[in-house]
């Protein structure tokens, strides 16, 4: 990736194709407001958010969370990929943000690496109490907020077998986690494989 850092570091020009930069963690780690302040950070980019893509449903929507959403589920990240896929064919570096554990980046990075384009995959850290409390603070969204379903995943994230390089640490300030993520970008620590 010929990605170079200009001005006062935090301006980023992409190349000919762009890279697709994954942003995982449980809800509430910061993951849309850090993709934004990620994306903001290239001349050309693009920030698609999983939640955005599961509001398309209309007939036939499952709480993503839930037993039996699965078929739901796979529908929505299969057409997430292809928009990430055509974004980053076109140049745009393409900030992804989601639920995406390691299975599904394999698939996306293996996509990826057909077309010739970079993935990246970081996933944002947080303790539950401080997820449920930003969670709570955000006032309603798309569907129930239910502690059960809600810790269930945030356990799944704690648990989760991955190297360190794609674990970034993120109780501190939206743009400290920003900054993290571009260091650990740059110097190509998120490298999916």
């Amino acid at each position: 990736m010929s990605d170079h850092v200009s001005g006062a570091g935090k301006e980023l020009s992409g190349a000919a194709n762009g890279a697709v930069i994954i942003v995982s963690g449980a809800g509430g780690a910061g993951k849309s407001t850090v993709s934004r302040l990620i994306a903001a950070a290239f001349d050309r980019s693009v920030h698609l958010n999983t939640d955005d893509f599961m509001a398309s449903v209309v007939s036939g929507w499952v709480d993503p969370n839930l037993p039996g959403a699965e078929q739901q589920n796979e529908a929505v990240g299969a057409a997430f990929a292809v928009s990430a896929l055509s974004f980053a064919e076109d140049g745009y570096t393409t900030i992804v943000d989601g639920y995406l554990f390691p299975d599904g980046v394999a698939g996306l990075a293996g996509a990826c690496a057909a077309r010739g384009l970079s993935c990246h995959y970081v996933v944002l850290m947080v303790d539950l109490d401080t997820c449920w409390a930003r969670a709570g603070n955000r006032g309603e969204g798309r569907w129930p907020l239910e502690f059960q379903p809600f810790a269930a995943v945030h356990e799944r994230f704690a648990d989760i077998d991955l190297d360190e390089r794609h674990l970034v640490e993120a109780t501190g300030s939206p743009e400290t986690v920003r900054d993290a993520v571009l260091s650990a970008f740059r110097a190509g620590r998120l490298i999916a494989t």
